[in-house]
Protein backbone atom coordinates (compact mmCIF):
# COMPACT_ATOMS: atom_id res chain seq x y z
CA UNK A 1 0.00 0.00 0.00
CA UNK A 2 1.36 3.31 -0.81
CA UNK A 3 2.09 5.57 2.00
CA UNK A 4 0.79 8.48 2.52
CA UNK A 5 2.36 11.08 1.41
CA UNK A 6 3.34 14.83 2.97
CA UNK A 7 4.85 16.58 0.30
CA UNK A 8 5.82 20.12 -0.72
CA UNK A 9 1.55 20.94 -1.97
CA UNK A 10 0.66 19.75 1.76
CA UNK A 11 3.35 22.09 2.62
CA UNK A 12 2.07 24.97 0.56
CA UNK A 13 -1.42 23.84 2.23
CA UNK A 14 -0.51 24.05 5.97
CA UNK A 15 1.75 27.26 5.23
CA UNK A 16 -1.20 29.20 3.43
CA UNK A 17 -3.86 28.11 5.24
CA UNK A 18 -2.48 30.54 8.48
CA UNK A 19 -2.07 33.24 6.03
CA UNK A 20 -5.41 33.29 4.37
CA UNK A 21 -7.71 32.93 7.16
CA UNK A 22 -7.38 36.60 7.35
CA UNK A 23 -6.55 37.84 4.09
CA UNK A 24 -9.11 40.25 2.80
CA UNK A 25 -9.60 40.84 -1.31
CA UNK A 26 -9.76 44.43 -0.83
CA UNK A 27 -6.60 44.48 1.78
CA UNK A 28 -2.50 43.87 0.48
CA UNK A 29 -1.91 41.00 1.49
CA UNK A 30 1.92 40.39 3.33
CA UNK A 31 3.23 37.21 2.37
CA UNK A 32 5.38 35.94 -0.66
CA UNK A 33 3.44 36.09 -3.70
CA UNK A 34 6.29 33.99 -5.60
CA UNK A 35 6.52 31.61 -3.20
CA UNK A 36 2.44 30.65 -2.86
CA UNK A 37 2.18 31.19 -7.02
CA UNK A 38 5.01 29.03 -7.90
CA UNK A 39 3.40 25.72 -8.83
CA UNK A 40 0.25 27.43 -10.88
CA UNK A 41 -0.17 26.82 -14.30
CA UNK A 42 0.99 23.48 -13.82
CA UNK A 43 -2.13 21.03 -13.41
CA UNK A 44 -1.40 20.12 -9.95
CA UNK A 45 -3.86 18.53 -6.91
CA UNK A 46 -3.81 17.88 -3.93
CA UNK A 47 -6.03 15.06 -2.03
CA UNK A 48 -7.21 16.22 1.54
CA UNK A 49 -8.80 13.91 3.82
CA UNK A 50 -10.24 16.00 6.81
CA UNK A 51 -13.18 15.58 9.68
CA UNK A 52 -16.00 17.53 8.93
CA UNK A 53 -16.80 21.18 9.60
CA UNK A 54 -12.88 21.68 10.58
CA UNK A 55 -12.15 24.03 7.58
CA UNK A 56 -14.19 26.90 7.06
CA UNK A 57 -15.76 26.05 3.51
CA UNK A 58 -18.38 29.08 2.98
CA UNK A 59 -21.12 28.64 4.87
CA UNK A 60 -22.93 31.21 7.57
CA UNK A 61 -20.22 34.09 5.31
CA UNK A 62 -17.40 33.08 6.85
CA UNK A 63 -14.06 32.20 3.93
CA UNK A 64 -14.35 28.71 2.21
CA UNK A 65 -10.83 28.29 2.59
CA UNK A 66 -10.42 25.50 -0.32
CA UNK A 67 -11.43 28.59 -2.71
CA UNK A 68 -8.96 30.72 -1.51
CA UNK A 69 -6.05 28.52 -1.36
CA UNK A 70 -6.73 27.25 -4.84
CA UNK A 71 -7.11 30.88 -5.95
CA UNK A 72 -3.55 31.62 -4.16
CA UNK A 73 -1.82 28.54 -5.03
CA UNK A 74 -3.63 27.32 -8.18
CA UNK A 75 -3.41 24.14 -6.94
CA UNK A 76 -6.25 22.11 -7.24
CA UNK A 77 -7.74 20.95 -4.07
CA UNK A 78 -9.68 16.92 -3.96
CA UNK A 79 -11.21 17.23 -0.13
CA UNK A 80 -12.76 14.36 1.45
CA UNK A 81 -14.19 13.94 4.51
CA UNK A 82 -14.56 11.55 7.26
CA UNK A 83 -16.46 11.00 10.37
CA UNK A 84 -14.42 8.74 12.65
CA UNK A 85 -10.57 7.99 13.01
CA UNK A 86 -11.62 4.31 12.33
CA UNK A 87 -13.47 5.22 9.35
CA UNK A 88 -10.86 7.10 8.09
CA UNK A 89 -8.19 4.08 9.08
CA UNK A 90 -10.22 1.25 7.35
CA UNK A 91 -10.55 3.55 4.04
CA UNK A 92 -6.70 3.83 4.11
CA UNK A 93 -5.43 0.90 5.13
CA UNK A 94 -8.03 -1.13 2.38
CA UNK A 95 -5.55 0.47 -0.15
CA UNK A 96 -8.04 2.19 -2.15
CA UNK A 97 -7.52 5.87 -1.50
CA UNK A 98 -4.79 7.50 -1.25
CA UNK A 99 -4.35 11.32 -0.16
CA UNK A 100 -1.52 13.76 0.33
CA UNK A 101 -3.10 15.02 3.61
CA UNK A 102 -5.25 13.58 6.39
CA UNK A 103 -6.22 15.23 9.99
CA UNK A 104 -5.65 11.88 12.13
CA UNK A 105 -6.15 12.26 15.90
CA UNK A 106 -3.58 11.82 18.83
CA UNK A 107 -3.94 7.87 18.85
CA UNK A 108 -4.38 7.18 15.35
CA UNK A 109 -1.13 9.37 14.38
CA UNK A 110 0.68 6.88 16.55
CA UNK A 111 -1.26 3.36 15.12
CA UNK A 112 -0.54 4.75 11.78
CA UNK A 113 3.23 5.28 12.30
CA UNK A 114 3.71 1.71 13.95
CA UNK A 115 1.96 0.07 10.94
CA UNK A 116 4.53 2.26 8.01
CA UNK A 117 1.19 4.14 6.71
CA UNK A 118 2.80 7.80 7.20
CA UNK A 119 5.61 9.28 5.03
CA UNK A 120 8.24 11.40 7.15
CA UNK A 121 7.96 15.19 7.02
CA UNK A 122 10.44 17.50 5.14
CA UNK A 123 10.32 20.14 7.55
CA UNK A 124 12.57 22.40 5.46
CA UNK A 125 8.81 22.30 3.33
CA UNK A 126 6.94 23.85 6.24
CA UNK A 127 8.41 27.29 7.11
CA UNK A 128 5.50 27.86 9.83
CA UNK A 129 6.49 24.88 12.19
CA UNK A 130 8.69 27.39 13.42
CA UNK A 131 5.33 28.97 15.01
CA UNK A 132 4.15 25.94 16.89
CA UNK A 133 3.96 26.55 20.64
CA UNK A 134 6.83 24.70 22.43
CA UNK A 135 3.91 22.11 24.41
CA UNK A 136 2.28 20.87 21.24
CA UNK A 137 5.78 20.01 19.67
CA UNK A 138 7.34 16.20 19.64
CA UNK A 139 4.29 15.03 21.81
CA UNK A 140 4.54 11.48 22.72
CA UNK A 141 2.72 9.32 19.90
CA UNK A 142 5.42 11.18 17.39
CA UNK A 143 8.27 12.07 19.54
CA UNK A 144 10.30 13.88 16.99
CA UNK A 145 7.31 15.41 14.66
CA UNK A 146 8.33 13.06 11.95
CA UNK A 147 5.25 11.94 10.56
CA UNK A 148 3.15 15.12 11.91
CA UNK A 149 2.32 18.39 13.14
CA UNK A 150 -0.36 20.38 15.20
CA UNK A 151 -3.55 21.16 13.29
CA UNK A 152 -6.23 21.94 16.23
CA UNK A 153 -6.05 20.68 20.41
CA UNK A 154 -8.48 20.84 22.89
CA UNK A 155 -10.54 19.12 25.45
CA UNK A 156 -13.51 16.51 26.13
CA UNK A 157 -16.45 18.46 28.09
CA UNK A 158 -20.14 17.47 28.85
CA UNK A 159 -22.61 18.94 26.91
CA UNK A 160 -26.09 19.14 28.29
CA UNK A 161 -29.55 21.54 27.88
CA UNK A 162 -30.14 23.01 31.64
CA UNK A 163 -34.18 23.47 30.86
CA UNK A 164 -34.22 20.07 30.70
CA UNK A 165 -32.31 18.83 33.39
CA UNK A 166 -32.94 21.58 35.94
CA UNK A 167 -29.24 21.39 37.61
CA UNK A 168 -25.52 21.73 36.62
CA UNK A 169 -24.31 18.20 36.65
CA UNK A 170 -20.31 17.96 37.91
CA UNK A 171 -19.53 14.72 37.33
CA UNK A 172 -19.39 12.13 34.15
CA UNK A 173 -21.42 9.51 36.28
CA UNK A 174 -24.79 12.08 34.74
CA UNK A 175 -24.15 9.86 31.67
CA UNK A 176 -25.01 6.91 33.31
CA UNK A 177 -28.18 7.59 35.28
CA UNK A 178 -30.72 5.68 34.25
CA UNK A 179 -33.16 8.90 34.89
CA UNK A 180 -32.28 9.83 31.29
CA UNK A 181 -31.65 6.44 29.30
CA UNK A 182 -32.47 7.59 25.39
CA UNK A 183 -31.68 10.76 26.33
CA UNK A 184 -27.76 10.21 26.18
CA UNK A 185 -25.26 11.25 22.93
CA UNK A 186 -22.04 9.10 23.84
CA UNK A 187 -19.03 9.71 21.28
CA UNK A 188 -18.07 6.82 18.51
CA UNK A 189 -14.50 6.89 18.69
CA UNK A 190 -12.85 4.42 21.56
CA UNK A 191 -10.38 7.03 22.31
CA UNK A 192 -12.81 9.29 23.63
CA UNK A 193 -14.92 7.35 25.33
CA UNK A 194 -12.22 5.71 27.10
CA UNK A 195 -10.83 8.33 27.84
CA UNK A 196 -13.39 10.17 30.37
CA UNK A 197 -14.26 6.49 31.40
CA UNK A 198 -11.28 6.31 32.94
CA UNK A 199 -11.47 9.82 34.32
CA UNK A 200 -14.74 8.94 35.83
CA UNK A 201 -13.33 5.74 37.56
CA UNK A 202 -10.47 8.02 38.55
CA UNK A 203 -7.77 6.41 36.60
CA UNK A 204 -5.15 8.19 34.04
CA UNK A 205 -7.14 8.98 31.15
CA UNK A 206 -4.07 7.25 29.44
CA UNK A 207 -4.16 4.11 31.37
CA UNK A 208 -2.35 1.15 30.30
CA UNK A 209 -3.60 -0.95 32.40
CA UNK A 210 -5.66 -4.02 31.13
CA UNK A 211 -7.39 -4.52 34.91
CA UNK A 212 -8.32 -0.80 34.07
CA UNK A 213 -8.85 -1.22 30.58
CA UNK A 214 -11.19 -4.02 31.37
CA UNK A 215 -12.59 -2.37 34.18
CA UNK A 216 -13.55 0.83 31.90
CA UNK A 217 -15.25 -1.64 29.05
CA UNK A 218 -17.44 -3.14 31.60
CA UNK A 219 -18.69 0.52 32.27
CA UNK A 220 -19.12 1.18 28.74
CA UNK A 221 -21.30 -2.31 28.19
CA UNK A 222 -23.45 -0.60 31.34
CA UNK A 223 -23.99 2.34 29.70
CA UNK A 224 -24.87 0.97 26.03
CA UNK A 225 -28.86 0.24 27.26
CA UNK A 226 -28.65 4.15 28.29
CA UNK A 227 -27.52 5.28 25.01
CA UNK A 228 -29.64 6.72 22.38
CA UNK A 229 -26.49 7.38 19.73
CA UNK A 230 -23.10 6.68 19.23
CA UNK A 231 -21.75 10.16 17.43
CA UNK A 232 -19.15 11.80 15.96
CA UNK A 233 -17.60 14.72 17.33
CA UNK A 234 -19.39 17.29 14.96
CA UNK A 235 -22.95 16.33 15.93
CA UNK A 236 -22.42 17.87 19.51
CA UNK A 237 -21.79 20.93 18.10
CA UNK A 238 -24.86 20.87 16.18
CA UNK A 239 -26.88 19.18 18.80
CA UNK A 240 -26.24 22.35 21.34
CA UNK A 241 -26.46 24.69 18.59
CA UNK A 242 -30.00 23.77 18.44
CA UNK A 243 -30.47 23.42 21.79
CA UNK A 244 -30.92 19.74 21.80
CA UNK A 245 -28.61 19.02 24.63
Amino acid sequence: MKRILSVFMAALMVSSLSLSVFADEEREANYDADYYSQLKGKDISINVYNWGEYIANGDDGCMDVNAEFEKLTGITVNYTLFDTNESMYAKIKSGSSNYDVIFPSDYMVSRMIQEEMLQKLDFSLLPNFQYIDDRFVNPEYDPQNEYSVPYTWGTVGLIYNYDKLGFDPTSWDILWDEAYAGEILMFSNSRDAFGLTLMRLGYDINASDPAQLDEAAGELKVQKPLVQAYVMDQIFDRCRAAKQL
